[in-house]
């Protein structure tokens, strides 16, 4: 039997295994913040080091969907940071909308879905100006059991704290106790399918890109990836909407102009 690595090999075993097993590459990840992760599943998994959890995995099936839903930072809720939405409705979409017509959004990192229907409602509600609403959404995560979550499309009113009564009952069913489903209207806008922002391709002529609080988690390599290929993916005057706590340090590099903060546009020609 090979012998144990030992502290930080231990680690880069553990990223090897887990790259082998579901394609997911760790080591693009903030080493710091992986690893304060990795050591909460061992408590709670009572794995000794991360070499035993590394191996155990070869062959527990069991563990490896628990440690793979475990990893992604699911935090979403509709219309979360409220402010953000508002610009969109004001300035982003409007533009867009009057230089494109019919628009390709693109929520990046979309978990459980809640960010994607918040677009396709926003969309809705300025369609009503009779220009029609005949735009595509797309939603893309990593995690599939997220992915699943947003197909069904049915959330706890705790998620909904930011929705107007007005978008509840235009918008949404109920479904049980505390439970809200979005209408068929919001959901043929959307589709949703798994996307490795770090391993596959990107799409092509996107309006609008919604990647937040997700490349926080990367490392500083990974951003510049992830950055280069957004602006290659927006088409031009396009914009590109990042998290609260995350910027493009020298934007033009990939295309890009700071138009006011976490709101990107790539140049016109």
């Amino acid at each position: 039997m090979d012998s144990p690595p030992q502290g930080n090999m231990g680690y880069r075993y553990l990223q090897q295994k887990f790259k082998e097993l579901t394609g997911i590459d760790l080591s693009a990840y903030k080493d710091a913040q992986m690893a304060r992760r990795l050591e909460t599943f061992l408590q709670r998994e009572k794995e000794a080091s991360f070499y035993t959890l590394a191996r155990r995995l070869e062959r527990d099936g069991d563990l490896l969907q628990r440690l793979k839903d475990y990893l992604p930072i699911n935090v979403t809720e509709f219309f979360r940071n409220p402010d953000r939405y508002q610009r969109l409705r004001e300035k982003v979409i409007p533009e867009l909308r009057q230089r494109y017509g019919k628009l390709f959004l693109w929520s990046a990192g979309a978990s459980i879905g809640a960010e994607a229907y918040s677009l396709a409602i926003l969309l809705l509600e300025l369609g009503r100006d009779g220009k029609g609403t005949n735009h595509q959404i797309l939603g893309t995560d990593i995690d599939e059991g997220a992915l699943s979550a947003a197909k069904k499309g049915e959330y706890p009113r705790a998620l909904l704290k930011h929705v107007t009564e007005a978008q509840l009952a235009s918008f949404f069913e109920a479904s049980g106790k505390d439970l809200f489903r979005v209408r068929r209207d919001v959901k043929r806008l959307v589709t949703y399918q798994r996307h490795d922002l770090l391993a596959d391709p990107y799409p092509k002529g996107v309006h609008l890109i919604l990647c937040r609080n997700v490349v926080i988690y990367f490392s500083e390599e990974a951003k510049e990836k992830v950055y280069r290929q957004m602006g290659e993916s927006l088409a031009e005057g396009g914009y590109l909407l990042l998290g609260s706590s995350e910027s493009i340090w020298q934007p033009q590099r990939f295309g890009l102009q700071l138009v006011e903060p976490f709101l990107y546009q790539k140049k016109m020609p």
